[in-house]
């Protein structure tokens, strides 16, 4: 488990510090140019939850996201921590969740930045992108170990 360490801290590492240059180099809602049709840098400050829900519950999403933590760690202890799938799916969320929770607590809002250019949708972070890709491999560490297992999938049992 102590291996992980290393990748936890160099994502945690790069979305503090691409935060803080995106801070001190542009004010709020400026926009600089990315890669031409893929994306832009907008320097954005969500005080809620992902896609801007929960404006303003601050301890709120602090306590949630210390409790999710609490679980994640919970739930890697009873099960297979030598699953590479699991074990990065952890860390990835661990790590994104630690970066937007140090903003939360320091700032009371989370510096977003990555705007994307061809598709509409809400401006984020580097520790959006770990917790979204986290969350994708723990789900399908899951679903694959719960078909291993053949434990029976609750919408696939009879009714009793």
């Amino acid at each position: 488990m102590l291996l992980y360490l290393i990748p936890f801290s160099l994502i945690l590492a790069a979305d503090l510090i691409t935060k803080q240059l995106v801070m001190m180099k542009l004010e709020v809602g400026q926009t600089i140019p990315g890669i031409n049709g893929l994306f832009e840098i907008t320097y954005v400050q969500n005080q809620g939850a992902a896609f801007g829900i929960l404006q303003g519950k601050k301890m709120m999403l602090v306590f949630v996201t210390l409790v999710v933590f609490a679980l994640l760690i919970i739930y890697a202890l009873r099960r297979d921590t030598d699953s590479k799938w699991l074990m990065w799916g952890l860390t990835l969320v661990c790590s994104g969740g630690m970066g937007n929770l140090i903003d939360r607590v320091a700032l009371s809002y989370v510096r977003d930045f990555i705007d994307l250019s061809f598709v509409r949708f809400p401006v984020f972070n580097i520790a959006d992108c770990a917790v979204t890709a986290g969350a994708i491999m723990m789900i399908l560490y899951i679903m694959v170990e719960e078909h291993r297992r053949g434990e029976e999938d609750f919408f696939d049992g009879d009714p009793e």
